[in-house]
């Protein structure tokens, strides 16, 4: 046997690759991209819910800010006509819608904290899986590599036995 053909001989093992004799404990290539492009999804979903939540507790803010102009105008339309009494109670009014409006800002801060944290942590789960994604492409480059350096081999060793 030539030279050549020794080198050439040598067979790559089909279960490091996505040859489809994995054994069950072990994610072959193309299991593993999908189930990280599923966690993925996963994730921008989750940012998405929390965005749609933060920008909700936005319009509520927004909506209780007007109530809260149109109580304090009431109060002072009411204290101009003499009615002392509506004008205390839009001004109770006033104060613990102030007060809700606190709470709200402060939900909406929270979620914009936690909306800022998930971003963060998909940027870092979609750098992993395109790492993992080009380690994938370059094992499935070297595996089709192994393969043609065989046929070659086999070929190398056709010629010879000729």
């Amino acid at each position: 046997m030539s030279f050549l053909a020794r080198i050439f001989s040598s067979k790559p093992s089909p279960a490091t690759f996505d040859g489809g004799s994995a054994s069950r404990d072990q994610l072959t290539l193309t299991e593993a991209q999908l189930k990280q492009r599923a966690a993925v999804q996963k994730m921008r979903r989750g940012v998405a819910d929390v965005s749609v939540s933060r920008q909700r507790l936005d319009l509520q803010a927004v909506d209780l800010q007007k109530a809260m102009n149109d109580l304090a105008a009431q109060a002072q339309a009411s204290e101009a006509g003499g009615d002392w009494a509506a004008a205390q109670t839009a001004m109770n009014r006033h104060l613990i819608m102030g007060e809700q409006l606190a709470d709200l800002i402060s939900q909406r801060d929270a979620l914009a904290e936690q909306e800022t944290m998930l971003m963060g942590a998909l940027t870092q789960l979609q750098a992993r899986v395109s790492g993992f994604n080009v380690t994938a492409e370059t094992l499935k480059a070297a595996h089709t590599a192994a393969g043609a350096d065989h046929a070659i081999a086999q070929a190398l060793n056709e010629l010879e036995e000729r």
